[in-house]
């Protein structure tokens, strides 16, 4: 499946007509699957090739050594997780994949960490990732006529988690297993940086699936449930699974997960709703609700 493709390139804070006409682009894709995919997000080539190669360095050493950074609890949602760690669909199989999970990296700079270039390479890539939220963040406040850092405002970085993943090939062991169970993402919005292997798949509204083909150079966003609420269903939250694929080795993957700060309240707002589309949700906390999901999903929590 070809989800929308939207240059990003024309994104300029003094230009009022480009700014609309590419909220408009927006609008159009998240009102209909919820994906899109940008390019020119404005992260640096480079920097997303030697993170991908830290990545594979990363996930290729003895399990004893990726468990330094070990994961400790959903409140803090950091560290490594093994593979089949994690399950997204209740009542499925674990995911068969295994990630390293960094909620408010920020925070953790000063923690022991085995390797330093290591986390400083997270630390850029993180920042960078965070900037271009910001910018998309900025297209939906436009789109949503709410003012411009009305969404920026409540994502300090508190609540944002970056997450490296690897997707080992299937095995005769793993056959049926998903990479990542069905699930809709839980915040505000996703970035998706990933390998030419694929495997993602979005369901359409007639509960059709559809792979959705890497464009390289293009990352893949998406929206959460709270933006789904906070839209009054305007922006879809999708449902998505990993489809591990026989033969092509393995996958690796990076997801940013930008989601508004733990303390911040999240009502429908009145642009999407009238007398013919009344609030669809109640207010409700994003921390508590994104700490429900995260429990859910990690097997033992």
């Amino acid at each position: 499946m070809d989800i929308p493709l939207i240059d990003f390139a024309s994104y300029d804070e003094s230009d009022a007509t480009a700014m609309r006409k590419l909220a408009e682009q927006v609008n159009a894709a998240l009102t209909g699957i919820g994906f899109m995919s940008l390019k020119n997000i404005g992260i640096p080539p480079e920097l997303q090739a030697e993170i991908f190669a830290a990545s594979r360095a990363y996930f290729s050493q003895p399990e004893a050594e990726k468990r330094k950074l070990g994961y400790s609890s959903a409140e803090d949602n950091f560290g490594y997780q093994g593979v089949c760690e994690e399950s997204l669909e209740p009542g499925q199989p674990p995911d068969l994949k295994e990630a390293l999970t960094m909620r408010d990296l920020d925070s953790k700079l000063s923690l022991e960490w085995p390797d330093p270039d290591f986390r400083d390479l997270l630390h850029r890539f993180y920042r960078e990732c965070l900037s271009a939220a910001y910018r998309i963040m900025r297209v939906f406040s436009i789109d949503l006529d709410v003012p411009e850092d009305y969404f920026v405002k409540v994502h300090s970085g508190e609540n944002v988690t970056m997450r490296l993943l690897h997707y080992p090939p299937l095995s005769a062991t793993t056959h049926g297993q998903l990479g990542a169970g069905a699930h809709t993402d839980y915040g505000m919005i996703t970035l998706l940086f990933q390998d030419e292997v694929g495997g993602l798949e979005v369901r359409d509204t007639d509960g059709q699936w559809h792979p959705v083909t890497p464009v390289p150079g293009a990352v893949v966003i998406n929206v959460g449930d709270l933006t789904e609420r906070w839209t009054n269903r305007r922006y879809r939250s999708s449902m998505h699974r990993v489809q591990p694929r026989g033969g092509v080795g393995d996958r690796y993957s990076i997801a940013m997960f930008v989601d508004p700060d733990p303390q911040t309240e999240v009502v429908c707002l009145p642009s999407c709703t009238d007398d013919a589309h009344p609030p669809l949700y109640p207010p409700t906390s994003a921390g508590e609700h994104i700490l429900q999901r995260i429990q859910a999903t990690h097997l033992g929590a």
